[in-house]
């Protein structure tokens, strides 16, 4: 079941404000080697910041396509 704009704009925002924020690609690096965990950083195009995702490549690519598109529309408008 696909979400529409709105309700994955919400998701967005929710995973974004739950998860640790980190300022650079290596401070999650190494979390990620410390701690031992199956994880990849990536820029949130939200709040600029580093997160870390369990997704796939493909999925955490598709996410992050959809999350910048629909924030380039929004501030469009």
């Amino acid at each position: 079941m696909d979400l529409d704009d709105g309700a994955f704009l919400a998701k967005a925002r929710h995973i974004c404000s739950t998860k640790a924020a980190y300022t650079t690609r290596a401070e999650a690096n190494t979390l990620v080697k410390r701690a031992g965990l199956l994880a990849t950083p990536y820029l949130c195009p939200w709040c600029n910041h580093y997160h870390l995702t369990s997704y796939d490549r493909a999925r955490a690519k598709a996410f992050n396509r959809r999350l910048k598109r629909l924030l380039r529309v929004q501030t469009a408008c």
